[in-house]
């Protein structure tokens, strides 16, 4: 066994949980990023006093407004919360009455047209509220008049999703939007992941989205359990009449005012970071453990970074069919199980094991880059 560091955390060793080395990226289920301490420091001192919760969404709210270009702003819990409540907000406006009824949706508009290339792990949020999605195209492609056909006077919206290795062989964003203002509908767009980069905060609005939902702890390092939406007043303001602390389908989407202040500090620090330096330093941490496995017979290891799969840099190990070693997935648990415990992602699609340095630490990627090659010539 190769000498490793295990991370130490008193707290996850008081609970009795292995702490891990993070070299997966910043996916939820190992605990999004980590967050900066100007924003650990704004929680705690934001713990001390108290606020009305709803003044504090819509001020925070006005910044990410001012940011984004949108006409409104506010957090959620999460962009899946985003989601919920951008069809919420589609479907019953400011109704006091329909607000209460969801997810009964008699006498409301209640269809969201959708690409079915665009179906995933989070479109059936949507139909959290009640809502029915409606399928257009097939798995790959989708076309405008294919959109336009659908809709009728049940459609309250549609979805468009933005996202990393998803198919975007149909109609843009503009695109879609055209189609749907044309017919008075307006467009939802699911942008969770899409940072970086920055510039892409202000993307989707200046591209005629009505509403967009963003994760606040994923590149911005915010809280795990925060988002944002923005958008249209009145679509927003309908969004926050269907949010906590009210009773309404978003009353379980409570965000706590130290993770309100936690995104907003995160946000103000994100927004004015050095993004091509903090980039840069990502590749230059992968080197250790490109270094460590380049050469393998059987393998093809390159340090990737595209605006389709990897919006970061990623050391990316594909296995090839002349590949006669342990299988990824193989790989992947036998890492997640070692000392210490190390979580990389491995894409079946692709047959490819990648390693994202985006929440290593000093001398962590040292550490992966041995346990790596330890793992992959293990007979």
């Amino acid at each position: 066994m190769t000498e490793s560091r295990m991370p130490i955390n008193p707290i996850f060793e008081e609970i009795g949980i292995r702490p891990m080395i993070h070299a997966g990226g910043t996916n939820t289920d190992h605990g999004g990023s980590r967050m900066r301490p100007e924003v650990i420091e704004a929680m705690a001192q934001a713990s001390q006093s108290y606020v009305p919760i709803t003044e504090l969404n819509s001020k925070i709210g006005d910044f990410i407004a001012q940011i984004t270009g949108a006409e409104a702003g506010m957090v959620t819990a999460g962009a899946g919360s985003g989601i919920v409540l951008s069809a919420a907000a589609c479907m019953t406006g400011l109704d006091a009455a329909r607000i209460l009824q969801l997810p009964n949706t008699r006498g409301m508009k209640d269809q969201i047209i959708i690409a079915k290339a665009h179906r995933g792990g989070y479109s059936h949020m949507y139909t959290f509220t009640g809502a029915a999605l409606v399928e257009v195209g097939d798995a790959q492609a989708w076309t405008a008049e294919q959109i336009d056909a659908e809709i009728n006077d049940d459609t309250a919206a549609v979805a468009f999703l933005l996202a990393p290795r998803v198919s975007r062989r149909g109609p843009t964003l503009v695109e879609t939007v055209e189609v749907a203002h044309a017919r008075g509908v307006p467009v939802i767009v699911d942008a969770a992941a899409m940072l970086p980069p920055r510039s892409n905060l202000s993307k989707y609005i200046s591209e005629g989205a009505d509403l967009v939902t963003v994760s606040g702890g994923k590149e911005i390092r915010g809280p795990q359990a925060t988002g944002m939406l923005f958008g249209r007043k009145d679509l927003v303001a309908a969004a926050l009449a269907n949010h906590s602390p009210n009773h309404a389908i978003g009353r379980p989407h409570k965000v706590s005012r130290e993770e309100m202040v936690g995104l907003w500090m995160a946000l103000k620090l994100y927004v004015e970071h050095d993004e091509e330096a903090e980039i840069a330093g990502y590749r230059a941490a992968l080197e250790p453990v490109f270094e460590a496995v380049e050469g393998i017979a059987g393998l093809e290891v390159s340090i990737r970074q595209d605006d389709f799969r990897f919006f970061l840099p990623n050391v990316v190990v594909k296995l090839t069919p002349e590949w006669n070693g342990p299988s990824g997935p193989d790989v992947r648990a036998a890492l997640m199980e070692g000392d210490p415990r190390i979580g990389i992602r491995f894409d079946p699609d692709y047959n490819e094991l990648e390693i994202n340095a985006f929440n290593m630490q000093p001398g962590e990627p040292e550490i992966v880059a041995a346990r790596l090659r330890e793992e992959l010539l293990r007979q």
